[in-house]
């Protein structure tokens, strides 16, 4: 299943009964209200007003599948993706843990469904009071199973908004209570997300500001729409909007860092009081899994998340798929086309999004029974659960493509050292938006397209973090203290878009691997992650340094420079080229 909503998720999971809730043991303390009565559980709707934001926030209450007298149940809570609502009947697999003795809580957040207030795109001060405040709430459920600290026992999970919740309420919940999460394809930095290496990812960056609109139940804060808006339109992100969406992020509990003014110039822009200070993250188990075709939150945000987390303490795993955020606007999402325009990719490039996206699974592994497998053990204390159902152990598990994937020991930064060959000027601007569609025989003429490796008998495996390190220089010599940024960016202000291209032996397309491209601005010297992919190459297989002027991912970020399109490009590449003892393990 593909997830084409934007900053949405797919829930899913199969029931089955697993028993019930256990008997108190002696290492926990006993729930604030017993169980009395041995009875079927129910399932109702809640509101409740929370009193820091004047919000209303309604949940729906998933009981376990039946309450017996005398035991203790933990609770689990699933949040939705962005345009989304709340559960009012369980997913399967919200069944399956109703089935297994948790209480399941699943939220409206802030702006969504029934709950009141604007969407701010999880504010520490708003959404985070919401989500405290049902944390709250929920101490009193009947037979609520707590630790020997007198702490509840509650997990969570969802995807993209989904997930970013989970980081929220764990860092802005001053008794950290949250400490057992499995978030999907959710983010790190909100800036590196809709602006990375000073580029604003313009397809998603509009379709966030204006996509939730269609629904009349959404209220999109201004803060947000104004945001984004105006940096389209001026091809610069706002520093108020900056600090606003970093304040938003995980990003913010690992750095430390105090957050930064919300200055908003525009009417009706109401800041966030900053209220909730950066406290170091406490330990915590977190199940982080991410889509490598995810082109809205990449894999190097799910691999940040997966650092600081892992510095934090706890236990925390990383495992990927071919699910996420996509968006499959392309030719060769059609059945048979990509073979049938094969021969025609020497003449011209076809403009192409994102191709289709795969399933939630890593290999062979279903993510959905090792995310059940992880609040069995986590919260219900079934140990063993988490190995039986995750081969991998604490290794990252890596998707290359369906049912493919290996398992190492780390991510790989940087590898094999590439020289970028500088001998032909590369285009930005309006020039380079016309030569992203010309076909590879000229591209490679002009070194747009770049051929670096041929994958040798037995074929190879690139995995990891490719590392570009390059000069930009304008042709001629121009200094560029002769050249200053004007006001609206129409001169001197240089925008290209790497990629690492995959070509099957005998084919003419250069395929861009998992769809991922890193965009880069600015006259001088750049050193750069470019965005994590995986693939396995065949034999002859090759691999591809492309470099473009335009993207449809950024169909409105391109350089708006009207006096040097010419570039001179040079520097290198290091690609993730696995060695056999860097895998712990070659097909899962």
């Amino acid at each position: 299943m593909t997830c084409v909503v934007l900053l949405s998720a797919c829930d899913g999971g199969s029931g089955s009964r697993n028993g019930g809730g256990a008997a108190l043991p002696a290492d926990e303390t006993p729930p604030r209200v017993a169980v009395t009565e041995t009875r079927d559980g129910t399932i109702y709707r809640q509101e409740i007003s929370v009193a820091q934001t004047g919000d209303t926030v309604v949940f729906q209450v998933f009981e376990p599948t039946r309450l017996e007298a005398g035991k203790t149940y933990p609770l689990v809570l699933h949040g939705h993706g962005y345009g989304g609502s709340r559960m009012t009947e369980p997913s399967p697999f919200a069944q399956r843990l109703r089935d297994a003795g948790y209480y399941v809580i699943s939220i409206d957040q802030r702006g969504f469904g029934e709950s009141s207030g604007t969407v701010r795109v999880l504010s520490p001060d708003f959404e985070g009071h919401d989500l405290i405040a049902v944390l709250d709430w929920a101490e009193n459920l009947p037979g609520l199973r707590r630790r020997g600290n007198g702490e509840m026992y509650v997990g969570a999970y969802g995807g993209s908004y989904g997930g970013g919740y989970q980081f929220l309420l764990h860092g802005a919940d001053p008794k950290h209570r949250l400490r057992v999460m499995a978030p999907d394809i959710t983010w790190h930095d909100l800036t590196y997300s809709l602006n990375a290496h000073g580029v604003i990812k313009s397809g998603y960056a509009l379709a966030l500001s204006a996509g939730g609109e269609a629904g009349s139940e959404l209220d999109t804060d201004p803060v947000i729409r104004e945001t984004l808006v105006e940096g389209a339109s001026t091809n610069e992100f706002p520093e108020p909007g900056f600090n606003f969406f970093r304040y938003h992020s995980l990003r913010y509990f690992c750095d430390g860092v105090p957050a930064g003014e919300q200055n908003f110039a525009f009417p009706g822009a109401v800041p966030d009081p900053r209220a909730v200070p950066p406290t170091p993250l406490p330990p915590a188990d977190v199940l982080l899994t991410q889509g490598f075709r995810d082109t809205l939150f990449n894999f190097n945000e799910a691999l940040a998340n997966y650092e600081c987390l892992k510095r934090a303490g706890g236990d925390v795993r990383l495992l990927t798929h071919q699910s996420g955020h996509i968006l499959p606007v392309s030719l060769t999402s059609i059945p048979g086309a990509e073979d049938a325009l094969d021969p025609f990719y020497a003449a011209i490039s076809f403009p192409n999004f994102q191709d289709t996206g795969g399933t939630r699974r890593c290999g062979s592994l279903d993510l959905d029974d090792v995310q059940f497998a992880w609040f069995e053990e986590k919260l219900r204390g079934q140990r063993g659960a988490v190995d039986a159902a995750l081969s991998t152990g604490s290794h990252v598990c890596i998707s290359l493509a369906e049912e493919d994937a290996i398992a190492v020991r780390e991510v790989k930064r940087g590898g094999t050292v590439f020289t970028i060959d500088a001998s032909t000027p590369q285009l930005s601007g309006v020039l380079g938006a016309a030569g992203s569609v010309l076909g590879n025989a000229i591209r490679e003429a002009l070194l747009a397209t770049q051929p670096l490796y041929t994958a040798p008998s037995g074929g190879a495996i690139v995995a990891g973090i490719p590392l570009l390190a390059v000069e930009i220089s304008p042709v001629g010599g121009l200094g560029l203290d002769e050249c200053p940024l004007p006001p609206l960016h129409t001169a001197c202000d240089p925008i290209l878009f790497f990629a690492i291209g995959h070509r099957k032996a005998g084919t003419e397309r250069w395929d861009i691997i998992d769809d991922q491209i890193t965009p880069l601005r600015g006259f001088g010297a750049h050193t750069i992650e470019m965005n994590g992919i995986a693939e396995r190459l065949a034999e002859n297989d090759e691999l591809a340094l492309l470099i473009y002027g335009f993207h449809a991912q950024y169909p409105i970020s391109w350089s708006r420079d009207l006096l040097l399109a010419p570039l001179e490009v040079s520097g290198t590449v290091a690609l993730p080229l696995l060695q056999p003892d860097e895998i712990v393990r070659d097909g899962i």
